[in-house]
């Protein structure tokens, strides 16, 4: 810890002498931080919100956990409110490419100087907070998360928005972001299996964690997506006497794939809203969940109206079409898709969204995930589905991933356990020898699809 705080000194020095710092090194630092601090209580990170003069309580948030789909309700609630006419803050992790991603002002990331401007104010006030504190192992330091939350309060606090669409880490009961005293509304998006080891095995469990968000007296919009889980979160509610809006799939109607007259594609869909009747909504995708996430963007949007904000059907309809997330099915070359899938309901979701994508040539899949996910669960639903006519597989660039030979072990075993045969697997050890090959052995007509995690999809990003 007294490493860490000899860091702290040398950047407020550095800033104070007029000397410029690089995003880098600020990356650099955040990198380090998990080496000396463990997740902080909800009380300690209440408490250092407190010190920043709780600046959550000027601001209009809109909070959002769950499972999957998280980013994507974030991404779409935000296309609408700027299409309103509202200037809109939007706090989302992780980053897939660059850490800045994480903060954005009406849709646009923000710049590397004002990421370094708001990092040292940050370290300045952490200063400030441990003054009275005797030596460094009592001194209060945030964890990675919560540092990055906490410049978030203070950017949106220095540069106020209309709006703060507001994204948990993991979880929400013990997240940082349920720091917040009083959203506007609390959104819980689908809720499946993911980080068990951290919030519990069940989807009963992950659901009350997930519930934690729910404030008295905060509505909150959520899809039923499982029967275990809406009744964890109605339970909830009930018990905080908050409305509580449900977003059920018999909502959702006529999804379809559609291309306009300029040969843009985008999914269609209407949508049964709980105030109105939503007709051939649209949106710049070929992701079929993602009418699942916009139906949940769109309720919450609807619940905003009711408490003052003029928001018309037009401008939800042309801020769906408008919205793009990054890296959830996104197509960044001809041919070639990207999805963060990270878990067998993403996994799921993904493979039967692809299922029916035009295709003159083969089928080909990228694929690399992270040790902590349910890899051998998920190699499974990848070889069922019987799609691809070759997979390729890649260790990631990070220490969570898995081996070649982990990979390897997890492939065979499936293959051997469904009894396929004919699918060839190549592996590689990192990811551009993967998408090198892929792109040089390509055919005409070929479709890459790439999945797995948000790590391959950021370091795809990073190369194409």
């Amino acid at each position: 810890m007294t490493e860490l705080f000899e860091r702290v000194v040398e950047f407020i020095n550095k800033a104070d002498n007029g000397k410029e710092i690089q995003l880098f090194e600020c990356e650099d630092f955040l990198n380090k931080i998990p080496s000396f601090t463990d997740k902080h209580t909800i009380e300690d990170t209440r408490a250092f919100l407190d010190f920043l003069g709780n600046p959550d309580e000027n601001m209009q948030i809109i909070h959002v956990a769950g499972t999957n789909g998280k980013g994507s309700v974030c991404s779409y609630v935000s296309s609408i409110l700027m299409k309103a006419g509202y200037t809109v803050g939007m706090f989302t992790s992780p980053h897939l490419v660059k850490i800045t991603e994480r903060f954005q002002v009406d849709g646009k990331t923000i710049a590397d100087g004002l990421f370094v401007e708001i990092f040292v104010e940050m370290l300045r006030r952490i200063d400030e907070y441990n003054d009275s504190t005797a030596d460094d192992s009592g001194k209060y330091f945030p964890t990675y998360f919560e540092y990055l939350f906490f410049m978030a309060m203070l950017l949106y606090d220095v540069y106020p928005v209309d709006y703060l669409v507001l994204e948990t880490g993991l979880g929400g009961r013990l997240d940082a972001t349920n720091s917040v005293a009083r959203p506007l509304v609390s959104v819980i998006t689908e809720i499946g299996y993911d980080h068990m080891q951290y919030l519990g095995e069940t989807i009963e469990e992950i659901a009350g964690e997930k519930a934690g968000i729910i404030k008295s007296g905060v509505p909150v919009v959520f899809f039923d997506k499982r029967s275990e889980a809406t009744d964890v979160i109605k339970k909830k509610a009930l018990e905080l006497d908050t409305r509580a809006v449900v977003v059920e799939s018999r909502n959702i109607q006529d999804t379809r794939r559609e291309r306009d007259e300029a040969g843009n594609k985008y999914v269609a869909f209407s949508l049964n809203s709980l105030y109105d009747k939503y007709v051939d909504l649209k949106l710049s995708t070929e992701a079929l969940y993602q009418a699942e996430n916009a139906a949940v963007a769109v309720e919450t949007v609807e619940i905003l109206r009711g408490l003052g904000a003029e928001i018309s059907e037009l401008d939800i309809r042309e801020g769906l079409l408008a919205a793009k997330w990054e890296g959830r099915m996104e197509e960044i070359r001809p041919g070639i898709y990207m999805d963060g899938a990270h878990n067998i309901d993403g996994i799921t979701a993904f493979l039967e969204s692809i299922r029916d994508i035009e295709c003159s040539g083969r089928k080909l899949m990228l694929f690399g995930i992270v040790s902590d996910k349910q890899y051998k669960e998920i190699v499974q639903e990848i070889l069922k589905t019987n799609q691809f006519e070759q997979i390729y597989v890649a260790v990631l660039e990070t220490s969570r991933s898995l081996s070649v030979s982990d990979l390897k072990g997890a492939f065979e075993d499936a293959k051997d356990e469904l009894g396929i045969f004919g699918v060839p697997v190549k592996y590689y050890s990192n990811v551009r020898d993967a998408i090198t090959d892929i792109i040089t052995n390509r055919k005409s007509g070929d479709m890459v699809f790439a999945a797995g995690s948000l790590y391959l999809a950021g370091q795809i990003k990073g190369m194409l």
